[in-house]
């Protein structure tokens, strides 16, 4: 997930900034810094390497501000030699704002902000004020550390619905970022920046900025209480961020190789190979393959497919798709592929370099970021969004696609930051839930169409943390033998987006009711909660990519439920995160 970062201090900052970076590690391996050269601000780029060496930086500063990413699109930006910012997040009205600024609409979103910030200043207000001024102006989550470069002894940092947090350092340095898990290994106190908060620190205390131009001092606390308590739900917490960087990638057409693309027209089916949650996004995404794409599409469990005899298609295109790029099953059923005579192959991961990547001719990077806890989280939602995205390059490529299908399909992409951080806000709901669910040994999860192997993945979490006894079903498979073990203590969760397919799913609730079950209910629809018929109700704005945001209620509620089981969450027994073996 891309960080960005800020320290200053009385004496030089360097030393301290080559710690961090061995601290964040180099899965955002691009560094964008800005920094004080004697009188004079100079940026500075490189690329770190893996594993990430010790960094001895010739030059001496005592502040610092940077960005780390994937792609190395974010990066510091100064305004006029005036106005620094440095910017996280997703902004769904950047292009309005651009032209209301009389800026090019492919603009950073530094360069966005510094302009708003530079108009407020020169209407005369502060630039704490001005900093003020951005809450409400943007229609998505950010959050930015910035500095007033005639007042370089302050940086400020102000929270629009991406995390960030403030450190004290021994030898009176401070520093803030939005990495929790740095702050927690180099700082003491700590301060989470509350949303709308402007925080201002420097060479002095750090301090609170109100609305009238007065500041207080900000109460630091103990760093323990910023301690997020598994990896796994950091990792959940993270996905708005890590979508909306990928979507920005595929706005700056960064994502698809140009080899690739030339190929794309003459593809008439697609095979996606892949095991475990990666074979439950593989399922999503022949949905999407044949809606947008208009494509043939069959999904394969690499571990049935490696021992199979397979006649691929000169016309087919196999994506292989693996989190580490190790899956032992995986490898193996596409080295099948290939020596059948597969054409064209994909691999699709979130680890370069990996034995997967060096087998196919192209490869397609999730950029999502380290994921310590063993249950795929921000990784399955990462792979969710690009296979989105090919099948809707694929569709323009073959021109099945109208130009309003299009408009449409970007349109939601555009909203699904916004949309997940709406499905987390459901965390309390969610875990109430859990606290009825926890204690059932069997559970059923149900969905339709894009839905069911949404319900797969779903139940497969309930497994790996929680160790319930969860199956997922097509909601229309129920009557054909599962549903006479409904009943009081096996309750059924169902994910039920209002479409097309909701007045068929909603009549298997009731065949589940009429059968005493209870049901838990997630769904964007008008409907309220009854006896034994709990809804939360998700966040609209989402169709075709829906399926991530369901997915992404249901990791929150399996672990949940594994925290009040008194689970370990972030290795689970018996599971490793990268299989290796066959």
């Amino acid at each position: 997930m891309p960080e960005i970062i800020a320290l200053i201090a009385p004496q030089n900052i360097m030393p301290a900034f080559a710690d961090s970076l061995g601290i964040l590690g180099a899965h955002e391996h691009h560094v964008a810094m800005m920094h004080a050269s004697g009188s004079h601000t100079q940026i500075q780029r490189f690329t770190l390497q893996t594993p990430v060496q010790k960094i001895h930086f010739q030059e001496s500063s005592r502040w610092l501000l940077a960005a780390l990413s994937n792609s190395g699109a974010i990066t510091p930006y100064l305004h006029k030699e005036r106005i620094l910012v440095c910017a996280l997040g997703a902004c769904n009205n950047h292009q309005q704002l651009a032209s209301e600024l009389q800026l090019l609409p492919g603009c950073s979103l530094g360069n966005l902000i510094a302009a708003l910030l530079d108009r407020a200043l020169q209407a005369g207000h502060t630039f704490s004020a001005a900093l003020k001024q951005l809450e409400g102006k943007f229609d998505g989550d950010v959050s930015l550390i910035a500095q007033y470069t005639s007042d370089a002894q302050y940086f400020y940092a102000l929270n629009l619905g991406v995390p960030l947090f403030l450190g004290l350092e021994s030898g009176l340095g401070q520093i803030c970022s939005s990495s929790a898990k740095l702050i927690r290994l180099r700082a003491n106190p700590v301060h989470e920046v509350n949303h709308g908060e402007v925080v201002r620190f420097g060479l002095n205390a750090p301090a609170l900025c109100h609305s009238n131009g007065d500041t207080s001092p900000l109460i630091m606390s103990a760093s323990k209480t910023l301690s997020v308590p598994h990896h796994m739900l950091a990792e959940i917490q993270s996905q708005p961020v890590t979508l909306a960087a990928q979507i920005d990638k595929y706005k700056a057409e960064q994502v698809f190789p140009k080899p690739l693309l030339a190929k794309l027209a003459g593809i008439h089916s697609v095979t996606l190979l892949a095991s475990g949650s990666s074979f439950h996004a593989a399922m999503i995404a022949s949905y999407w393959f044949e809606t947008l794409a208009g494509l043939k599409t069959q999904v394969e469990l690499a571990s049935e497919y490696r021992y199979r005899d397979i006649h691929p298609d000169s016309h087919e295109l196999m994506i292989a798709i693996s989190q580490s790029g190790e899956t032992a099953d995986t490898v193996e059923a596409l080295r099948l592929a290939q020596q059948k005579g597969h054409p064209e192959t994909i691999a699709l991961c979130n680890a370069a370099n990996s034995t997967l990547t060096t087998l196919t001719d192209h490869t397609l990077l999730t950029n999502s970021g380290a994921e310590l806890s063993v249950s795929s989280t921000k990784s399955f939602t990462a792979q969710l969004l690009l296979l989105y995205q090919l099948a809707l390059t694929l569709g323009k490529t073959r021109k099945t696609l109208s130009a309003e299908q299009i408009a449409r399909a970007e349109q939601e992409m555009s909203n699904l930051a916004k949309v997940i951080h709406a499905t987390l806000d459901h965390s309390k709901e969610l875990r109430r839930w859990a606290g009825e669910l926890h204690s059932k040994q069997n559970l059923f999860v149900i969905g339709r169409h894009a839905m069911y192997p949404v319900a797969l993945e779903g139940a497969f979490k309930f497994k790996e943390v929680a160790y319930q006894h969860a199956t997922g079903f097509a909601a229309g498979e129920l009557k054909h033998g599962p549903i006479t073990l409904v009943n009081d203590d096996l309750p059924v969760i169902a994910c039920l987006p209002w479409n097309a397919h909701a007045e068929r799913t909603l009549s298997n609730l009731h065949e589940i009711r009429a059968n005493r079950g209870e049901i838990f209910v997630l769904s964007d629809g008008n409907l309220a909660s009854s006896d034994k018929f709990s809804v939360i109700h998700m966040p609209s704005g989402l169709h075709d990519l829906a399926p991530i945001a369901y997915s992404v209620a249901l990791q929150l509620l399996a672990y949940h439920s594994a925290v009040l089981r008194g689970n370990t969450i972030d290795s689970p027994r018996n599971l490793a995160k990268s299989q290796i073996t066959a």
